[in-house]
């Protein structure tokens, strides 16, 4: 089933919703602004911390984050009004709850008042340096670059649908 058919929400519609919800989270958690950049696909995947938040019911897929251990600690440092040489506990669930953030501006984005389209997932985080994301072959995928304040990171989204 195509995003037109799972309630009229296009690829644009789901790029345009994350730049507002980014915009947001950038404007009110960390008193800065994001920008959103095409993702160069020959690009490496930035690797060292990885958050995910999966959701599933009529629109099932997950939402990620892709960060360096550089670039988690100063997003972290920034919400939590820290300094961190290295990544930590705080640095992971500050990263976790930054993924939660997304996902749920997502779900409100995408649902409209209907709480059944979507449900989400506690967010899970990797780390480490050798692994590898895939999603199913008919899933749809939206890979972007994110500028917020002094870090970047890489962004995907992945949905299908029922």
């Amino acid at each position: 089933m195509s995003i037109a058919a799972a309630g009229g929400i296009t690829p644009f519609d789901l790029e345009k919703g994350l730049e507002d919800i980014l915009n947001g989270i950038a404007r009110t958690m960390l008193s800065c602004e994001s920008h959103v950049f095409p993702w160069d696909h020959s690009a490496a995947v930035p690797t060292g911390l990885s958050a995910m938040v999966g959701f599933g019911g009529k629109i099932s897929g997950f939402v990620a984050m892709h960060l360096t251990p550089q670039d988690a600690c100063r997003l972290a440092g920034n919400l939590v009004g820290m300094s961190f040489d290295a990544v930590d506990d705080i640095v992971v669930d500050a990263v976790g709850e930054m993924s939660n953030m997304l996902a749920g501006g997502l779900k409100k984005f995408a649902c409209s008042g209907d709480d059944d389209l979507i449900k989400i997932s506690i967010p899970s985080i990797v780390q480490g340096t050798h692994y590898s994301m895939r999603a199913p072959k008919d899933a749809e995928r939206l890979d972007v670059g994110v500028e917020m304040g002094s870090c970047s990171f890489a962004l995907q989204l992945v949905v299908a649908y029922r």
